[in-house]
């Protein structure tokens, strides 16, 4: 075995005279030889490093880009799957804090897996740039440390090095704000959930009479229905203007003629909701017949019955038998009115008594209408318990029936009607006819009408501004009629606004509460088929609630204010993710093409990578040694300074053609070769 040569073996003797203060102890183990053998026949050669790129380090850049890509996916679907789901309550898809917790999970491990694929991409890119370019050691270091920390970025020699890199680090850094944002791209916000419910709501129906018998039917008449006493055969309708100032339904159409709405009605059916109702409800039937003329100053000043209002019900004592457009069937009823509007007016001036009115041109509106019935179509909506409603469709029916009776007293034959023994209402259905059934419908409907119309009846008068009269000073441009007489009703004058009709201080009066240069009033009424008919249906709906003794069944769609999710910032997610795997796609493949043309990978941070490429270099070992305790206040500035970089040590071939590689000055090394073996020989 051939062995060390001689120069090399120290007998143990010579070893304890070097070391006098050896004990006797530790000389005992140095007795024997040092022999140190040769190479095993085992042992290769050579200790070389292999050329390839392997497949852990394109696998794992590519994989943490891969994850980073699902990540940011995975984020969208799931914000797009729990956007606009409940987040509360009973039927919560997932609880708020979860939400918060996995999206901020997800951020970060986003975050984690493209920084990771970055820092590898930027380990291949630096070692490439070590083998091309010489770089002082402290730039070297400086590059190393960049990445955790930012501020170096400063420094001019780093960006100098290579702005590629710096840029690199930059958009690592930049991803720590960007992760911030997706969390907030959902929110909760309060939606209205909708649901169907079928629903009891209020309703009028005139028809309607219980049972049938005299007992029910009685019950739900809007008018008192006497039992006939004397033939027991049915019953007697009550007068339409009786108990007009104790009757509840013409206390109810004072009202709303006042108030121009109809009673609040509340909502059966909760907060938010609404629901289409149908119902028959009285109908004025109108016709308008328009006439001009012009008085002029010659004539006596009189007051003017700007409004006048006559309504004739079927009981009524100064009714005809019949009147124009009665054909024998329908009912007798009527409402007329006429009102009067100043077209223009045309003023003199008097030398001492100023401006005069010489003549104005006034028209005159009068309206006929005929009760009927039509069928009204609601829609019904309620937000926060606040009712609307809008009128879909309001369909005529027919004019009412004549309910004028030519029968004996004014009987209305319904046998059952009365009490089957005694006096009073029968309790078991009576036998009506179809004329009875029709007359008590219509009955109901007459009552309604009778009580909105009877508190119109009567006239308003008026005298033109200025008309025959002194009058000093500045004139209203705009002609108006002044309230300066009395009302009327029944043919009994009594002083204005105390009694009679309240015309004028309702919605027919078009101007009420507006005043003159004088400081009167100066009414101005305007009667229509559609204000009417508006009047005929809040008094309608105000009955619904007044009286509550009619209901249908509607299906309500109900609206229930609830959490939800709302992707309602989807840029906040997009951008940051979508964007940054943009940006990273440059750098990862100047990562990858620097590990290809590297031939091997770069270890990113690691121990043996910087023992096995910093040794070899006399000049760098000497600079090193300076600062061998390794804290950044003990190395030497001629260690700073040294410009090195990665390469083929020169003239330092081994036996056996093995070359060395690490970092070096650069009259130390050259350009690597591919595929070139290098490492150390053992013991050729």
């Amino acid at each position: 075995m051939s062995g060390i040569p001689p120069r090399n073996r120290m007998p143990s003797s010579t070893a304890s005279t070097m070391d006098p203060m050896a004990s006797s102890t530790e000389s005992t183990f140095n007795t024997s030889p040092t022999v140190i053998s040769g190479p095993s026949p085992k042992e290769p050669a050579f200790i070389s490093s292999k050329w390839g790129i392997g497949w852990k380090t394109p696998a794992v850049m590519l994989a943490s880009y891969v994850l980073a890509v699902g990540i940011a996916v995975g984020h969208l679907l799931f914000f797009q799957h729990i956007d606009g789901k409940e987040a509360d309550g009973a039927h919560q898809i997932v609880s708020q804090s979860y939400v918060s917790t996995a999206s901020n999970i997800l951020a970060n491990a986003f975050g984690y897996a493209l920084r990771s694929a970055l820092a590898i991409a930027f380990a291949q890119y630096l070692w490439r740039l070590f083998r091309v370019s010489a770089l002082k050691v402290s730039t070297i270091e400086d590059l190393f440390l960049v990445r955790a920390n930012p501020l170096l970025l400063l420094k001019g020699a780093v960006l100098r090095a290579t702005p590629f890199l710096c840029s690199s680090v930059l958009l690592m850094w930049a991803l720590q704000v960007a992760i911030g944002f997706p969390p907030g791209a959902i929110t909760v916000v309060t939606r209205q959930k909708i649901s169907y419910n079928i629903t009891n709501i209020p309703s009028y129906n005139a028809s309607f009479m219980g049972n049938g018998s005299g007992t029910d039917a009685e019950t739900y008449a809007l008018i008192t229905l006497a039992p006939d006493t004397d033939t027991d055969a049915g019953f007697i309708t009550g007068a339409f203007n009786e108990g007009k100032n104790g009757n509840l339904i013409n206390r109810l159409a004072r009202q709303v003629l006042i108030s121009g709405e109809a009673l609040p009605m509340t909502s059966p059916c909760g907060l938010n909701c609404s629901y289409m109702t149908v119902f028959e409800a009285p109908w004025f039937n109108c016709s308008n017949l328009s006439t001009t003329y012009a008085i002029s100053s010659n004539l006596v000043p009189a007051a003017s019955q700007i409004f006048i209002s006559q309504w004739y019900s079927p009981s009524s004592s100064s009714m005809p038998l019949t009147h124009p457009g009665y054909n024998g069937t329908h009912t007798q009823a009527l409402l007329n009115t006429s009102t009067l509007a100043i077209m223009s007016v045309n003023y003199t001036t008097d030398p001492i008594l100023g401006p005069q009115l010489n003549s104005a041109v006034i028209r005159q509106d009068n309206l006929t209408c005929t009760p009927g019935r039509a069928r009204y179509t609601i829609n019904n909506t309620y937000e926060n318990n606040v009712h609307s409603r809008k009128v879909v469709s309001a369909v005529p029916v027919d004019i009412l029936t004549n309910l004028a009776l030519r029968t004996h007293d004014n009987v209305v034959i319904v046998p059952g009607f009365n009490a089957d023994h005694g006096t009073g209402y029968g309790t078991r259905p009576a036998n009506w006819s179809a004329a009875a059934l029709a007359y008590y419908r219509d009955n109901n409907m007459m009552a309604i009408f009778s009580s909105m119309a009877s508190w119109l009846d009567g006239h308003f008068d008026a005298v033109l501004q200025g008309y025959g009269l002194p009058h000093v000073g500045n004139i209203s441009t705009a002609p108006h009629w002044q309230d300066v007489v009395s009302t009327q009703y029944s043919g009994v004058s009594v002083s204005a606004g105390a009694n009679g009709t309240i015309a004028d201080s309702t919605r027919l009066n078009a101007i009420f509460g507006t005043f003159s240069a004088s400081g009167v009033l100066t009414p101005q009424f305007s009667v229509s088929q559609e204000v009417l008919n508006d009047y005929m249906l809040n008094m309608t709906t105000s009955i619904m609630v007044a009286y509550g003794m009619w209901s249908t069944t509607a299906n309500a769609t109900i609206s229930t204010p609830i959490n939800v999710y709302s992707f309602s910032r989807p840029l906040m997610l997009l951008i940051p993710y979508f964007l940054s795997l943009a940006l990273a796609v440059p750098f990862i493949l100047m990562g990858a093409l620097a590990l290809v043309m590297n031939g091997v990978s770069a270890i990113d941070g690691g121990f043996m990578q910087t023992i096995t490429t910093s040794t070899g270099s006399a000049v760098l070992d000497r600079a090193a040694a300076g600062g061998c305790l390794g804290g950044e206040e003990s190395v030497p500035k001629e260690l700073k300074d040294l410009k090195v970089r990665f390469g083929e040590f020169i003239g330092r071939q081994e036996s056996g053609r093995i070359r060395r590689a690490g970092f070096g000055v650069e009259t130390e090394v050259t350009a690597l070769e591919k595929g070139a073996l290098y490492g150390i020989a053992r013991w050729i």
